[in-house]
C-alpha cells in the first residue's frame, strides 16, 4: 500500500514539473506578442501626428477683454502677432508681454529686450500693433499678451504662438536594393511646412550631389506644395553609389535611407537570407501554439 502511494506521488510530481515547464515556455512565447502590440500603438501615434494642418494667422480687435487667437510659424521663419487697437487715447499705451517669464518685450514702439529678433510694427494712424519675431526658435513657443491701458483699466488680448518644424521622409523602407547598371530612384516628401521649401538638397554619405557634375547622370526634380516632393534619379548605378542618402530642406528634420548596389546574385542572396529569417520566425510561432494547445487539452481533460 505504501509503495503504491509513493508511485502515485512520484507520478503527480512529474506531471506538475512538466506542466510548470510548459507554462514557462508559453509565457516566454507570448512576450513578443505583447511587445509587438505596444510597438504598433506607438507607430499609429506617429502616423496621426503626420496629419497636421497649418493654421492661419488672425488679427484681433481689442474691444473685449481676455480674447485669444492662435497662430503658427515655421522654425527659422518670421512670426507676426497682430493686435488691433481702435480709438487709443493719447495717454493710452500698448505693451507686449511674454507670459512664460512675464518679460515686458515692448511698450509703445520701444522694445525692452536685448534680443534683436523682436520688433514692434506700427504705422502712423494704423490700429495694428504687431509684434514681429524674426528667425523664430522652438523656445519662442508659448503665449504672448497684448496689454492695452485705457481710462477705465487694462484690456488684454492673448496670442498663442506655435512653432512647427517641417519633417522629411523618404518613401519605402530603410533599405533600397538595386542592381549594378540600373537606376536609383528615390522620392522625398516634406510636410508640416506652412511655407513650402523652394529647394530640397540630397546628400550621398554627407556630400551634396544635387549639382554633382563629376559623377554625371544625377537629376533632382522638386515640386513645392502642401506636401513638397523631391525626386532623386541616379542613372548607371555602380558599387560606389552604395551608401547613405539623405534629403533635407531649410529648417527641416532630414530623412535618410541606405542604398545597396550589388550584382544580381548578391541581391538574391540577401533576399534568401531574409526569407530564411522569416521561416525561422514562423517555426518558432508554431512551436508556441503547440505548447499552448497541449496545456489547454491537459486542463480540459482533468
Amino acid at each position: 500500500m505504501r509503495r503504491r502511494s509513493n508511485q502515485l506521488f512520484k507520478m503527480r510530481w512529474r506531471q506538475t514539473g512538466s506542466m510548470g515547464i510548459q507554462l514557462a515556455a508559453a509565457i516566454f512565447c507570448m512576450l513578443p506578442l505583447y511587445t509587438s502590440s505596444t510597438g504598433d500603438i506607438r507607430h499609429h501615434g506617429i502616423s496621426r501626428a503626420r496629419g497636421w494642418r497649418a493654421g492661419v494667422q488672425p488679427s484681433a480687435d481689442v474691444t473685449a477683454n481676455n480674447t485669444v487667437s492662435n497662430i503658427t510659424a515655421q522654425l527659422g521663419g518670421t512670426a507676426y502677432l497682430h493686435c488691433l487697437v481702435g480709438h487709443l487715447s493719447e495717454r493710452g499705451q500698448v505693451s507686449w508681454i511674454r507670459k512664460r517669464d512675464w518679460h515686458i518685450l515692448s511698450s509703445g514702439k520701444f522694445t525692452y529686450t536685448n534680443d534683436e529678433r523682436f520688433q514692434v510694427l506700427h504705422g502712423e494712424g494704423s490700429e495694428d500693433w504687431t509684434l514681429q519675431i524674426k528667425f523664430v526658435q522652438k523656445r519662442d513657443n508659448g503665449t504672448y499678451e497684448c496689454q492695452v491701458s485705457t481710462r477705465t483699466g487694462i484690456v488684454s488680448h492673448y496670442v498663442r504662438l506655435q512653432i512647427v518644424v517641417p519633417e522629411a521622409f523618404i518613401l519605402g523602407s530603410g533599405e533600397h536594393h538595386v542592381d549594378m547598371g540600373s537606376v536609383i530612384h528615390l522620392i522625398c516628401i516634406v510636410e508640416k511646412s506652412p511655407t513650402p521649401p523652394q529647394y530640397v538638397f540630397w546628400y550621398h554619405n554627407d556630400r551634396m550631389i544635387n549639382y554633382d557634375a563629376t559623377r554625371g547622370g544625377i537629376t533632382v526634380e522638386t515640386e513645392p506644395g502642401a506636401r513638397t516632393q523631391s525626386r532623386l534619379t541616379v542613372r548607371g548605378a555602380t558599387l560606389k553609389d552604395s551608401g547613405n542618402y539623405t534629403c533635407s530642406a531649410s529648417n527641416t528634420e532630414p530623412a535618410s535611407i541606405h542604398v545597396f548596389v550589388s550584382e544580381g546574385s548578391n541581391k538574391m542572396a540577401a533576399i534568401l537570407r531574409r526569407n530564411t529569417s522569416a521561416i525561422h520566425g514562423i517555426t518558432t510561432s508554431g512551436t508556441c501554439l503547440l505548447l499552448l494547445t497541449s496545456i489547454l487539452l491537459h486542463f480540459g481533460l482533468r
